[in-house]
């Protein structure tokens, strides 16, 4: 079944007549683009626009995946009214429902043939950020830019605080707050620091069922919605604690020309449980690029590091005894040059074929390992990546210590030559569904490495994890989440490939959680090409 004939069978079974009437009854207006809404001068701010069946709008809403699924009705409420009536009508109609914030996860997530409801301008009270500097909190709304609070906090104390949670992508691109706490973030401070849940003090959000709750780390809920991408409620704003770093931080850069001993290095650094507060890794095996590059012609990896004075140098002692390195020690200017060039990496795409453009593909890109492993992780993905034809990881990047020990996460994306996504080389998206799932299933079966450790896993976790897939249709029918619709494309799948031996409901329940494991590749390369553009 094909992309288009899947999308209309299953808005077919949605009565979007009926929903898009009474929505009107509550005051939404319905528009097939904005063009029209400027031409009845009407306030196209208002929130209180149904944009239906625009493809241009609908293909604007989406995260840096490639990974997407034009919506047919887009939503961006103001007010939480708005919202609440939202959530309400498309819970009555069956129709699924995911939410977009800063737009900048690498998973798809919010993908959805149904409602798409773009939360970027919704206020939830009446400040967008309050800083209680007495008891070293913030309370957010779900809009504020993380790079807003990074910025904010340290300037309003004096530097007595920083915001705690800072993904490197802040640097570059529209991090919300509200994304972060859906998928449990972290970032460049996470070997000190670790994630969203080790500093969230309570959360405010609308459930599924429509009710506006305040919850804090007590309600058994509480994880579920904070990493719950969304599924379990939307969060409209929360409180935040503050962290308060040691004065006169130190900042220094380490680097050489050996990967394979930077790893041994690397490993001795975690073994010995030296957290400083910002420790960002990258390589190549050729050589580093940008301002990276001028440090010295043979340079292939390079660690940059913020701590204590102790942490500093107890983290370059044990670089130097392993490793042949040299390192530099930088002020605050320079260690903000190379940290936000670090950050720009996330749009990098190296190859060791100069002659196409290529375009860095999801699917696997959170690797975290021992640092000691790396060299034969790396070495099973290109295996995987030159048997499929495409070309060697060159180039990766990520944090040494990944939240207080869990090992260096390393992010590796498939270099796809943009070609590869023509109209007429359809039949090489096959190739990369493919080769994304043969990863996913080397790292994790050879390494017990899971896919995403990092990021968002979006439709990936239900297409891979039958268990969850069965979770979530109780907990739908309990009215725990929202109507998913990577899990109904997911069952409309299942249902084609099998349907002589579906007669009811509990027949693909039971087909579903039997798959043979080649059913279970086919199926996760069928799903997955679905969301392709």
């Amino acid at each position: 079944m094909n992309r288009g004939e899947l999308i209309l069978k299953l808005n077919k079974k949605i009565h979007w007549t009926d929903f898009i009437n009474e929505m009107e009854k509550f005051g939404f207006l319905k528009q097939k683009s904005v063009y029209n809404v400027l031409l009845q001068k009407m306030p196209i701010n208002s929130g209180n626009i149904m944009l239906v069946n625009n493809i241009i709008e609908g293909g604007a809403v989406k995260d840096t995946s490639l990974l997407h699924i034009n919506p047919y009705v887009i939503f961006r409420p103001l007010t939480e009214y708005q919202l609440g009536h939202i959530v309400n009508t498309s819970r009555k109609y069956e129709i699924p429902l995911t939410f977009a914030g800063g737009k900048t996860g690498l998973s798809g997530a919010y993908a959805n043939f149904g409602i798409i409801v773009d939360l970027a301008d919704l206020h939830s009270s009446k400040k967008q950020y309050y800083v209680d500097l007495e008891k070293g909190l913030v309370n957010v709304e779900q809009r504020v830019l993380v790079s807003d609070l990074i910025k904010i906090i340290p300037h309003l104390s004096k530097g007595k605080y920083i915001f705690p949670i800072q993904p490197a992508s802040s640097f570059k691109l529209p991090v919300r707050i509200g994304g972060i706490i859906s998928t449990n973030a972290s970032g460049v401070t996470s070997g000190k620091l670790g994630s969203v849940l080790d500093w969230l003090i309570s959360i405010r959000v609308l459930t599924p069922d429509g009710k506006y709750i305040k919850i804090t780390k007590e309600n058994p809920n509480f994880t579920k919605i904070v990493r719950g991408n969304g599924y379990y409620g939307i969060i409209l704003s929360a409180i935040f604690k503050l962290y308060q770093p040691e004065e006169n931080l130190e900042q220094a850069i380490i680097f050489g020309d050996d990967v394979n001993s930077a790893f041994n290095g690397l490993q001795q650094v975690l073994d010995n449980k030296i957290f400083p507060l910002v420790s960002e890794f990258m390589i190549s095996p050729f050589k580093l690029p940008g301002t990276f590059a001028s440090l010295s012609e043979t340079i292939k990896w390079a660690t940059l590091i913020q701590g204590s004075f102790s942490e500093v140098e107890s983290f370059v002692k044990v670089m130097e005894n392993i490793t042949k390195c040299s390192y530099k020690w930088l002020n605050d200017e320079e260690f903000d040059d190379f940290l936000k060039e670090r950050s720009a990496f996330a749009l990098l795409v190296q190859t060791s074929d100069k002659s196409s453009d290529y375009i860095a593909f999801p699917g696997f890109e959170d690797v975290l390992s021992p640092p000691k492993n790396l060299p034969e992780i790396l070495s099973s993905i290109n295996n995987i990546f030159e048997r499929n034809g495409f070309q060697k990881i060159i180039f990766g990047y990520g944090h040494v210590n990944f939240r207080r020990g869990m090992g260096l996460l390393l992010h590796v994306r498939l270099p796809v030559p943009i070609d590869y996504l023509y109209k007429e080389n359809r039949d090489k998206i096959h190739t990369i569904c493919e080769t994304v799932y043969e990863v996913i299933q080397t790292l994790k079966n050879q390494f017990n490495i899971i896919h995403k450790a990092e990021h968002s896993p979006g439709p990936f976790k239900i297409w891979l994890e039958p268990e969850f897939r069965d979770l979530l249709i109780k907990e739908k029918d309990q009215g725990k989440v929202f109507n998913n619709p990577h899990l109904v494309i997911y069952r409309e799948l299942l249902l084609n490939k099998f349907q002589n031996e579906i007669s009811s409901e509990k027949d693909l329940n039971r087909i579903d959680q039997n798959l043979s494991l080649g059913d279970q590749k086919e199926l996760f390369i069928e799903a997955m090409k679905i969301y392709i553009t």
